[in-house]
């Protein structure tokens, strides 16, 4: 045997389940919340969905399900959440809205969004914004 394939062959043993047991390499990946970009890419993300509806009532985000973050060129944010309405009239003094507390009266859904950020050219964009009642 070739010295050559000695050490090659266990660098891709390694680099292979490096890969397989973090996910798919340049696929989404689950991200954590609390990072500023996620946050920042999620009210972002419902700020484009209530210019959308058209409910009256300001829609937010009840509960975040899934949040996922890929690199692409830029990166993609992925978002699963229940969004539901708020007592906050579109187009009032801006103000922290909470989701209704009656689930009648909040009307919950679910929603995928996908925000496309590319930062070096000030660049943001909604690229799916999908909701099931």
């Amino acid at each position: 045997m070739n010295i050559e394939w000695k050490i090659v062959v266990p660098l891709l043993a390694v680099a292979f389940t490096v890969a397989s047991s973090a996910g798919l390499i340049g696929g989404p990946m689950d991200a954590n919340m609390n990072e500023e970009g996620m946050r920042d890419a999620l009210q972002f993300a419902v700020v484009e969905h209530n210019k959308k509806t058209n409910d009256m009532f300001v829609r937010q985000v009840a509960e975040v399900v899934k949040a996922q973050r890929q690199v692409v060129s830029g990166i993609k944010y992925i978002f699963t959440v229940q969004m539901a309405r708020t007592p906050c009239r579109k187009g009032g003094v801006e103000k922290v809205c909470s989701v209704h507390k009656d689930p009648e009266m909040a009307a919950p859904y679910q929603c995928t969004f996908e925000v496309w950020s590319r930062p070096w050219l000030s660049e943001i964009q909604m690229v799916k914004n999908q909701c099931q009642q």
